[in-house]
């Protein structure tokens, strides 16, 4: 019974974050950030999104709280793939910072970037 249940505590350590929960290396990669590019990020989703992480706008084109079209959010560096509202805010944030440090904020996000 008991290494039933140290398999179990495991697994469970060892499992993916649920839908929309950061992930331990998303969270390291925002720790990292400097309040600039953390400031960015807020002030960014809130203009685009109100910072909902889970909206859709453009008709469905755009998703999640930095309103990525899914072939820019898959492409972007740090991106875990998918559709971006089924992160977590600060994974989004973290993606999109990278992004905005590859090709610039006004690329993605010219009106609130």
């Amino acid at each position: 019974m008991a290494l039933a249940m140290v398999a179990t505590i495991g697994a469970t350590l060892d499992a993916a974050p649920a839908e929309g929960e950061t992930s331990p290396r998303y969270q390291r990669l925002w720790d990292d950030l400097g309040p600039r590019h953390k400031a960015w990020a807020r002030q960014t989703s809130e203009c685009e999104s109100g910072r909902d992480k889970n909206i859709h706008g453009g008709g469905g084109t755009y998703h999640g709280a930095f309103q990525y079209m899914k072939t820019t959010w898959r492409n972007a560096p740090k991106s875990p793939g998918g559709d971006a509202h089924r992160y977590s805010w600060r994974t989004q944030a973290v993606v999109s910072v990278y992004l905005k440090k590859q090709d610039g904020a006004r690329t993605h996000w010219p009106n609130c970037g």
